[in-house]
């Protein structure tokens, strides 16, 4: 079980609290700190080491346990799963590998998902998944000289858009890819003018979200050029480190 000390208060500064308790079990996991197996620490025990509610902590459990991070046996406890439980424990390796090879393989998952996710999201999103993606791309707007803040509420519009699908797994498969890509993401947004460029298609996204079912062949075709400007801006930073 980890201890008390491998714990440390979430603030919500990046995505919702649960979300934040998602991601530093995930650190603990890649880090080595939670080995497979382990058990982690009773409901109200956690909630204290991470000073959050009952209910983001709950959250966070069902989100790694989609993930396949976790297993819940009830009336035993929260397992870190073991390898080969679910293929979806990858991307924990990429965590801590970020090789070139591992960064291309999410991206490709990315391109083999996202556009479908965006028509998709064209055909179904509702008023309240039009302002969940509005208010992300305001705080986009406001923090271009923020890569930071700028990217976290990247994910968060890219969040919004897989749950404007109607279909949950989407944003449980897509989630963790890219919020494991964020490391690197911050790397590519030192180009100068990345993230204006990236700003501009996602407001191009929007507007064929906003436009309905007719748009959903424009919303893939915008969601693939921004993808193809995603990994010219990450290659551009690549060469330069190498």
């Amino acid at each position: 079980m980890g201890t008390p000390a491998l714990y440390q208060p979430v603030r919500a500064v990046k995505g919702t609290l649960s979300e934040q308790v998602a991601r530093q079990i995930i650190d603990l996991i890649a880090c080595n700190q939670l080995e497979a197996g382990s058990r982690l620490p009773p409901l109200d025990e956690l909630t204290g080491y991470l000073e959050v509610s009952r209910t983001a902590v709950r959250e966070a459990i069902k989100l790694l346990g989609a993930w396949g991070i976790v297993a819940v046996r009830h009336g035993v406890g929260t397992f870190v799963a073991e390898p080969g439980e679910n293929a979806l424990r990858i991307p924990l390796q990429v965590s801590a590998e970020r090789s070139e090879q591992a960064i291309r393989n999410l991206h490709q998952v990315r391109e083999a998902l996202e556009p479908n996710i965006a028509a998709i999201a064209a055909r179904n999103a509702g008023p309240e998944h039009i302002k969940e993606m509005e208010e992300a791309l305001r705080r986009m707007d406001q923090a271009l000289d923020d890569p930071v803040a700028y990217i976290q509420a990247d994910l968060d519009f890219h969040s919004a858009l897989a749950r404007a699908t109607g279909n949950d797994l989407f944003l449980i498969a897509i989630h963790p890819v890219i919020d494991l890509l964020q490391d690197i993401r911050e790397l590519a947004q030192q180009t100068p003018g990345a993230m204006e460029r990236g700003q501009a298609f996602h407001h191009e996204l929007l507007k064929h979200i906003k436009a309905g079912p007719d748009h959903a062949d424009q919303a893939r075709q915008a969601m693939l050029r921004h993808l193809g400007q995603v990994w010219s801006e990450i290659m551009s930073q690549s060469d330069k480190q190498n």
